[in-house]
């Protein structure tokens, strides 16, 4: 392409005619009107073109009448909607096409952020990344510059037939149009962003791309105006043509690359074939695609990014999805043997450690994913057996699984441990980050040995406000620095303190998180037994071994080795989830309680036991002081004859599950467990 666009506005309908390959047969009736000069009808037999051919195939097809409507719950991820959904999509979107037929926009995701647009849409959210950067969060603009608008709008129309959801949808392209058209202060062949003063990256406009590819294959297009239809075609063509400044583009890491200069290339190319100059981009964005599947996920599963929601809900099941499913519908060559290998290992370990509940923990950035989309496209996409099996399971279709699925994992270089007692919803669980060589990476966080942990298929301890830190906190506060610091996290702080001061993490992105290798791993019938570290603090060790019983409970040893430098304790620090009560029975003993479910906490020694809840977080994060959940640092230290020596300083917990007892076991026989344990390591 010799001259690309820059500006949205000053496209003409004759480029966009001039884009398409008029000399197929199957657009004969759009070149004869063309070449005599009726773009009316031109539109027209364009219009009907894309409502009658046959090819390429997409996610779904809902073109034909009788009015259908549109199974958005078969798979989640076909739609954008679906981004940290809990619960039904279908519900979801009805619920913001109906809001949004009042100008009230909800933003996707599980807290259901609405957002006024006002009578004249004189609300609509803007982002200006020169000058709004640290005063505001950019998501919700960027969310909403991809277009989910118009998939509510779809829905709702497909469920209700309502011709007054075709006029406001006709009023959204007007108004999305006239707001937010994208003009370019960027041009390189390295921009990650085309716009800064109206905040427009790359990635979104590629969501924005496919948002628009996806209403063709809806029966929206050809029941709106025929200037409107043909509008959005005309912006496919002039955001798609963006795509081609990347053709001499320096190879760089992880989603965004991989989403911008791969996925969205190569569905375009598959897709639009009509379009002559989209044509070349199947081939480069194939390549680049394998490229980062070979750079990015490595021989176990592991992926860059050491974030759950960032490697499942977003590279995996939002991006890489995309572009396999759709090859493979269309018989298109994407995958090369190792790639595909890569992702089958990836989904693999997405079985091995997925939870009992619905979603998964929230390991680095963001809310956990929901789990059964992931192992639906798992076993789809990359037929993964363990995927297919657990699904059935956690479904009920089956009752056992094959004995080649382990209910232990443990691989730092994919970064998790997990233990669990089944794969039931109502198992005993626990899951602990020990990743190594996870590099420069900007999801994951300085999170170093730290835990989740279910009983009886309720979560216990984990990281409540992570997805809510996530989308809450402004570049540069101390809110962002705390979320991405050790401090959030259930490990322990050497001296009281992490590794770095929350202020090193509050800005920009990027964390280049230690290495925490597992130095043990044994699993038995009983349970399993796993020790990992991590050098982080420099003067001294903090190795994590875990004895998992599957049906009593838990002990975890924590020791600082060279940990009596200083007068200051450790502390062992546990973030309790939502509903989990907590009553002290003696200076060293806790109950915690959820949903019928009764866990001991008895920690070895004399430690002081704190349960505090942290003001930081209010209001800014979390609006009111009783949704604060009880956080319980636990210190420890040498003991006083050590304090001249190099010295090993250790605090051990034994969580039992005393749901069935009568009695709590008293501090003796509590005492006795954990020396046992010690002493055996569970053989």
């Amino acid at each position: 392409m010799n001259l690309i666009p820059v500006d949205e506005r000053l496209i003409t309908d004759e480029e966009v005619f001039s884009a398409f390959d008029l000399s197929l047969p199957s657009l004969a009736p759009v070149r004869s009107a063309f070449d005599k000069g009726d773009l009316a009808a031109a539109k027209k037999e364009l219009i009907h073109y894309f409502e009658t051919r046959t090819s390429p195939y997409y996610l779904h097809d809902y073109r034909s009448l009788p009015l259908q409507k549109i199974d958005t719950d078969a798979n989640t991820h076909d739609f954008q909607s679906s981004m940290g959904l809990s619960g039904s999509l279908k519900e979801f979107c009805l619920y913001a096409g109906r809001k949004l037929m009042d100008h009230i926009y909800v933003r996707p995701g599980r807290n259901r952020l609405e957002l006024d647009l006002g009578p004249d849409y004189e609300n609509l959210p803007h982002f200006n990344f020169l000058e709004d950067q640290g005063k505001k969060h950019r998501a919700v603009s960027d969310i909403f510059v991809r277009g989910p608008v118009f998939e509510y709008l779809a829905v709702l129309y497909h469920e209700t037939g309502d011709k007054k959801v075709l006029a406001q949808f006709e009023e959204m392209l007007s108004v999305f149009w006239e707001h937010y058209p994208l003009v370019l202060e960027y041009t390189g062949a390295d921009a990650s962003r085309f716009c800064l003063t109206e905040d427009r990256d790359v990635m979104s406009t590629g969501w924005l791309i496919l948002q628009y590819i996806s209403l063709f294959y809806t029966r929206i297009p050809y029941e709106i105006g025929t200037d409107k239809a043909f509008g959005i075609i005309k912006r496919i063509w002039f955001l798609g043509s963006q795509f081609h400044r990347f053709e001499k583009d320096g190879y760089r890491k992880y989603n965004h690359h991989m989403w911008e200069r791969g996925i969205v290339p190569f569905l375009m190319g598959v897709l639009l074939p009509e379009i002559t100059d989209f044509r070349s981009f199947k081939e480069r964005g194939a390549a680049v695609l394998c490229m980062h599947i070979r750079d990015d996920f490595n021989e176990s599963g592991g992926y860059s990014e050491h974030s759950i929601p960032y490697w499942s809900g977003a590279a995996l099941c939002s991006m890489i999805y995309l572009a396999v499913h759709i090859a493979n519908l269309n018989h298109e060559s994407l995958l090369d043997e190792e790639s595909k290998q890569r992702l089958y290992t990836t989904f693999e370990a997405l079985a091995r450690i997925s939870p009992p509940q619905d979603h998964y923990p929230s390991l680095g950035d963001n809310g956990g994913p929901l789990v059964d989309p992931v192992l639906e496209i798992g076993a789809k996409t990359m037929s993964n057996v363990s995927c297919r099996e657990i699904l059935a399971l956690r479904n009920h279709e089956i009752d056992v699984l094959p004995e080649d699925i382990p209910l232990d994992y443990a691989d730092d270089r994919c970064g998790f441990v997990c233990c669990r007692s089944g794969y039931d919803r109502t198992a005993n669980y626990l899951l602990m980050s020990a990743k190594v060589n996870c590099g420069d990476t900007g999801h994951n966080h300085m999170d170093m040995l730290s835990m989740f942990i279910m009983f009886r298929g309720q979560k216990f301890i984990g990281e409540p406000y992570a997805r809510l830190l996530y989308h809450t906190a402004t570049m540069g506060s101390a809110h962002r620095g705390y979320g991405y610091n050790m401090s959030a996290h259930n490990t322990v702080l050497a001296y009281g303190n992490p590794v770095q001061p929350d202020k090193m993490y509050a800005n920009k992105w990027g964390v280049y998180r230690p290495d925490s290798p597992v130095s043990d791993f044994v699993s038995t019938d009983e349970g399993c037994f796993v020790s990992a570290y991590h050098d982080a603090y420099t003067t001294c060790r903090h190795r994590r071994s875990l004895y998992f019983h599957r049906e009593k409970g838990l002990l975890i040893h924590d020791r600082m080795e060279h940990g009596n430098r200083l007068d200051d304790p450790h502390i062992q620090r546990w973030h309790l989830m939502p509903d989990v009560t907590v009553s002290r029975i003696d200076d060293t003993t806790l109950l915690l309680e959820k949903h019928g479910v009764k866990i001991l906490c008895f920690w070895s020694g004399s430690p002081e036991i704190r349960v505090w809840k942290n003001e930081l977080l209010f209001p800014e994060i979390v609006k009111t002081r009783e949704e604060l959940l009880p956080i319980i640092d636990v210190a420890f230290s040498a003991a006083s004859e050590k304090a001249q020596d190099i010295a090993t300083v250790s605090q051990s917990l034994l969580m039992l599950d005393v749901t069935d007892y009568k009695k709590i076991p008293d501090r003796q026989v509590l005492g006795d467990m954990v020396s046992q344990i010690l002493s055996e390591k569970m053989r």
